[in-house]
């Protein structure tokens, strides 16, 4: 694997360079976006997605009447859609998600992934099911994040097929 091409998938806990860029450029505009955020029981469509890299790889989903964001195992809401921080840390009963991402070597973004949630910030209620394909993912890319999605089923399979079986030395 290129070292200008990091692709995971389910591996949030990477060492990074800490780079954060404020402006996400049109290199961030996602290509696709489905699904919606529940807030208080009002659906809020998800206008646009934004991935980046802190300390690990992270996607933000922007609405009119906030910003979700999805970094190390974890989702934070901010009511501020112009919000730079990451914002308030949700306590979610519900927290499914898969994707893949990764940095380049000029320092942009990428991730394609989905997350099923259901949420707290407090009394408030967050919950969503969305599918985000964010930063122009580049054929190869794409080529790479299938590649690492097949080796984890592959494997996920072989564990679950193998977890009931013993084997005499």
């Amino acid at each position: 694997m290129r070292a200008s091409l990091v692709a995971v998938l389910l591996l949030e806990a990477l060492v990074g360079c800490g780079k954060r860029s404020s402006d996400p450029g049109p290199s961030a505009t996602s290509r696709e976006v489905t699904g919606t955020i529940t807030v208080d029981g009002t659906p809020l469509t998800v206008a646009s997605c934004r991935p980046g890299r802190d300390i690990t790889t992270y996607v933000e989903a922007l609405t009119s009447a906030g910003v979700l964001r999805f970094e190390d195992r974890q989702l934070f809401w901010s009511a501020d859609p112009m919000a730079i921080a990451r914002g308030e840390v949700l306590t979610c009963e519900q927290l499914d998600r898969s994707w893949g991402g990764g940095t380049r070597a000029d320092g942009t973004a990428y991730w394609r992934g989905t997350l099923v949630f259901r949420c707290k910030a407090g009394a408030r209620s967050i919950t969503g099911d969305l599918k985000l394909d964010c930063g122009n993912i580049t054929a190869e890319e794409r080529a790479q994040l299938d590649h690492n999605r097949q080796e984890l089923r592959d494997e996920q399979t072989q564990q679950r097929d193998g977890a009931g079986s013993s084997v005499a030395p």
